[in-house]
């Protein structure tokens, strides 16, 4: 494993961790798994479908805004590989406790992802949009797609998900 992976793992971990483990006082923690069909275009000829699983994490100042991590595979008919990213989350819709009415919080994120296997490592930059529906108080239903763009001489990779999830406070 090079030196980026495992920083791009343990950068990951410590967001993850942080979101569950402890909120400042003003911010809320969510933590969420999540998975659904993937599949991956570019400069080759034929595209190929996959999936992706992942877990991961937000902190979030005043339910809104902050920042995430993100750890996962996509996995493939005859690769994968491992996912890991950081990012900028924006929630349109504040994701705190409330009435019943702003049970739906709609979200951007975006920000740097680091993708390797056993082959070796490269480094791309995803956005995404999604929405967590809280179905209680704790506990909701995390929708998203996900987009990651690896740059590539031969011409861009995207590497596209539909997910669908838990998501927890």
């Amino acid at each position: 494993m090079t030196k980026w992976a495992r920083v791009a793992i343990v950068s990951t971990l410590a967001v993850v961790a942080a979101a569950i483990t402890a909120a400042p006082a003003g911010a809320q923690a969510l933590g969420y798994g999540i998975a659904g069909p993937a599949g991956y275009t570019g400069f080759f000829e034929n595209p190929s479908l996959a999936v992706h699983a992942a877990g991961g994490g937000e902190i979030l100042a005043r339910g809104r805004f902050g920042a995430a991590g993100e750890f996962g595979i996509l996995a493939g008919p005859n690769s994968g590989l491992f996912i890991t990213s950081a990012n900028g989350v924006l929630h349109f819709v504040p994701s705190v406790a409330t009435p019943i009415r702003t049970r739906i919080s709609p979200f951007i994120t975006g920000g740097y992802t680091r993708m390797f296997s056993g082959e070796g490592g490269f480094d791309a930059w995803n956005i995404g949009a999604g929405a967590d529906i809280w179905l209680k108080p704790r506990v909701g239903l995390r929708l998203d797609v996900r987009d990651h763009l690896r740059p590539d001489r031969r011409g861009d990779v995207h590497y596209w998900t539909f997910r669908a999830g838990v998501v927890f406070r």
